[in-house]
């Protein structure tokens, strides 16, 4: 339930963050007359990954092509988990691209609904994927009761941070949140893996070279270490961007 909650709470967050940050962009240049397209983009990208979650919920996959989907999944969720360590900066430096180089051409609602609904879509469906592959391994009771309590979380992210006027604090907590998501994904690529070796060996009559690695797959005694080792990939690469803002900053 807590992967589900966390993966639900940190999406809708980081959408929240980028529809705010656009529309507060609007407010201050005083483009008022293009806040309604922010709606707009949100039904675009919603609807769409709404339908396809459910679509992916419902299908049923061969064993080795549902293995191969987490697998691939966790790995493409985890790129994008490292690419947005730092999220609410650069979040902050794409909205001010899009407002400085786009909003003064004829096309600005167009863009502004393209914009927002490919971040609706893109973080409804790593939602999406990571249900699946927690209610395969969880139950969907669990999977769905971690979603919900992570939307109504985020709902209440709005008056706590409206509340508390955190600013600067909030690099710090996606950056927490981007390094768990990148657990979460390193996880359920770990979770695909397993199947497609365990399916493998299963399919040839047993084999000693999956056994050999048992260990280290999902319910191994050193599955733990195999995933702390894989993390410091992540961890490396947000304090190298850390360190390279930092100089770059001095």
């Amino acid at each position: 339930m807590f992967d589900a909650f966390a993966v639900t709470l940190r999406e809708l967050a980081e959408l929240m963050l980028i529809v705010g940050a656009l529309g507060a962009c609007l407010f201050q240049t005083r483009r008022l007359r293009l806040m309604p397209y922010i709606a707009w983009g949100l039904v675009l990208g919603l609807v769409p990954a709404a339908a396809l979650a459910v679509v992916l919920m419902d299908a049923a996959f061969d064993g080795v092509v549902e293995a191969a989907l987490s697998t691939v999944m966790g790995f493409g969720v985890l790129l994008v988990a490292m690419s947005m360590a730092a999220s609410a900066g650069s979040i902050k430096s794409r909205v001010q691209i899009l407002i400085e180089g786009w909003l003064e051409r004829r096309g600005a609602p167009a863009i502004i609904v393209g914009f927002i609904a490919l971040a609706a879509f893109r973080e409804s469906l790593e939602v999406a994927v990571f249900m699946r592959s927690i209610s395969a391994r969880s139950g969907v009771a669990e999977a769905l009761a971690g979603m919900l309590l992570g939307m109504v979380a985020a709902g209440l992210l709005v008056p706590i941070w409206k509340w508390l006027r955190i600013r600067s604090g909030l690099l710090v907590l996606f950056r927490a949140s981007a390094l768990l998501l990148s657990l979460l994904s390193i996880q359920m690529m770990l979770h695909g893996i397993s199947d497609l070796l365990r399916l493998q060996a299963t399919a040839r009559g047993g084999d000693a070279w999956p056994a050999a690695i048992d260990p280290f797959l999902e319910g191994g005694a050193l599955h733990f270490w195999l995933c702390a080792a894989l993390m410091l990939v992540p961890l490396l690469h947000m304090v190298r961007g850390w360190w390279g803002g930092t100089r770059q900053a001095g």
